[in-house]
């Protein structure tokens, strides 16, 4: 499902127009993408939890010439389902 078939689906589901359902999702998104810039855990529950994890720097090696090479460290958003989630999906 991408973005619009989304959009679709919720409007349908609230029985609201497609602009006005793009535009709560669109706040929805930008309200977790703000969060997560400013380093805070985004919770839903029945859902999960957006967080950011820091990788740290690193040695690797360029594989064309064999030279080291030093990776910087880096955040990554990343999601858990929670245990609700999970157990919808499996079942």
């Amino acid at each position: 499902m991408n973005k619009k078939q989304l959009i679709q689906s919720m409007a349908k589901k609230m029985d609201a127009s497609q602009v006005d359902t793009k535009q709560q999702l669109e706040q929805i998104l930008h309200v977790i993408h703000r969060g997560l810039a400013e380093g805070e855990k985004i919770y839903i529950p029945q859902f999960g939890t957006f967080e950011l994890r820091f990788h740290l720097p690193k040695t690797g090696r360029n594989p064309q010439t064999g030279e080291a090479i030093e990776i910087e460290g880096f955040n990554q958003p990343s999601f858990k389902a929670s245990p609700n989630l999970k157990q919808e999906l499996n079942n």
